[in-house]
């Protein structure tokens, strides 16, 4: 519903404007001065149109605040006037236009009109700036094994539903590709790609991030925001690592699922959003389920369709492929020659496990590009030191750690080689800062609590 708020103290001319505009469709609310004013939220409307002077003050006056509130509200000026000064004042506070009375109806319904066809625009751009913006042609590669195969051919069977999708799988197997596999063939793919790394945003902050906030829901809120549901409407949020997300926070976005609808911090009205939901992680939810770590509803809300992805470990055919893949990006990055490996390389590289799987072969061939002259053949002698005692010694303290051990052991030695250099750590893994800095957090917190 297209929704019009009218201040104009002169209620006959009032009452025609409203005749008027509900004829053409509008949902239509009047009031007669600017205090009466004040009992509508003006987030709950697209246009106003605004008497210049009004028995309780001028109502250009406000036109900023109003504008601040609801940062999408076109406002029209409606003069008696004709004074092209205050006029030219409205528009410099922010006023869309202006028009003299006695109001020409095809002349305000063609400024209304207008109005409507850039709140839209401007819409579409807000959510645009969320979009991810990288290139599916230069991140995309999967793999083309029998596993892999089989995989793909399942995906595209539910890639044109609106099915939710559970992706799960070890740390940096590619969760997020198939994701930009899927929203790139599916019929959303003209609309927003929102990303949203659920462990990477402080606790306090999850539920305004998700669903937005009002202008002051808490200290600082100095004006509405949008939340990440908001912004993807009519497209696809990646809810990855889900499995991070505090239970209160499972609780609302269970009703998400389940509505369609958000409501943001701090207000009070539902929000209708369309949004296809595709969530990742690295854990077993359904231990996490009996843990009591994660709701069991909202598990099998957005368990619709398990996609898990094997470890690269489990197959090899496509290590050659990840290596060709990355071997040409940094080429171009580094304006180098792509590497070739001799035969005895080679065989490390293929019997080698790759505990952090497809990341850490891309940082594997990075660190190449970056050490080594590629002019040469990088030989077994070249590479051998990075692989020492790696696939036994490791591989067997790793078998009896869970997921999280593992990844809190990679994280602390790493942040150890590099003498507490988190940029340099976060780097070497392959991770944001931010992300590194709660995991950190979050170990300090356990630490503390043994």
């Amino acid at each position: 519903m297209r929704n019009i708020l009218i201040i104009e103290d002169d209620k006959n001319s009032a009452d025609i404007l409203k005749r008027f505009l509900k004829e053409k469709g509008y949902e239509v609310r009047l009031c007669h001065d600017l205090k009466s004013s004040k009992k509508y939220d003006l987030n709950d409307y697209d246009i106003l149109l605004l008497d210049m002077i009004l028995p309780d003050g001028k109502g250009t006056d406000l036109i900023k605040e109003f504008i601040q509130v609801n940062p999408f509200l076109k406002v029209v000026v409606m003069t008696g006037f004709g004074d092209v000064q205050d006029a030219v004042y409205s528009m410099k506070s922010g006023a869309f236009d202006f028009i003299k009375k006695p109001i020409d109806l095809k002349r305000l319904f063609f400024i209304i009109e207008k109005a409507y066809d850039e709140i839209k625009l401007e819409k579409e751009n807000s959510k645009l700036k969320y979009i991810v913006q990288e290139s599916i042609k230069e991140d995309f590669v999967i793999g083309q094994s029998e596993i892999m195969r089989n995989l793909i051919e399942i995906v595209n069977k539910v890639i044109e539903t609106d099915a939710n999708l559970l992706i799960t799988g070890e740390t940096g197997v590619g969760k997020e590709v198939f994701t930009r596999y899927i929203q790139r063939f599916s019929k959303r793919k003209n609309k927003p790609f929102i990303i949203v790394n659920c462990a990477a945003i402080p606790k306090d902050l999850v539920e305004s991030e998700l669903f937005g906030y009002e202008k002051g829901a808490f200290t600082g809120a100095e004006k509405f925001k949008p939340g990440k549901f908001e912004l993807a409407d009519q497209g696809t949020i990646f809810l990855d690592e889900i499995g991070e997300l505090p239970l209160e926070i499972q609780s609302k976005l269970l009703r998400v699922l389940e509505s369609g609808t958000i409501e943001r911090v701090g207000g009070t009205k539902e929000i209708n959003v369309d949004v296809r939901v595709i969530a990742a992680t690295n854990r077993t939810l359904e231990e996490e389920v009996k843990k009591g770590n994660f709701r069991m509803d909202l598990y099998y809300r957005l368990n619709v369709i398990n996609i898990n992805i094997p470890p690269i470990r489990e197959r090899k055919d496509d290590i050659p492929i990840f290596i060709e893949f990355f071997n040409k990006r940094y080429s171009k990055k580094y304006n180098k020659k792509e590497i070739k490996f001799s035969k005895d390389a080679l065989d490390i590289l293929m019997n080698y496990n790759w505990p952090g799987n497809i990341r850490e072969i891309r940082n594997f061939v990075e660190k190449i590009f970056i050490i080594f002259d590629t002019n040469k053949i990088i030989k077994k002698s070249d590479i051998s030191v990075f692989f020492i005692n790696n696939n036994k010694k490791e591989d067997f303290e790793y078998s009896s750690m869970t997921l999280d051990e593992i990844e809190k052991k990679v994280i602390l030695n790493t942040l150890k080689k590099y003498e507490g250099n988190k940029t340099k750590t976060a780097k070497a893994l392959g991770i944001s800062l931010r992300t590194l800095q709660y995991k950190l957090k979050k170990y300090e917190k356990l630490q503390g609590e043994i």
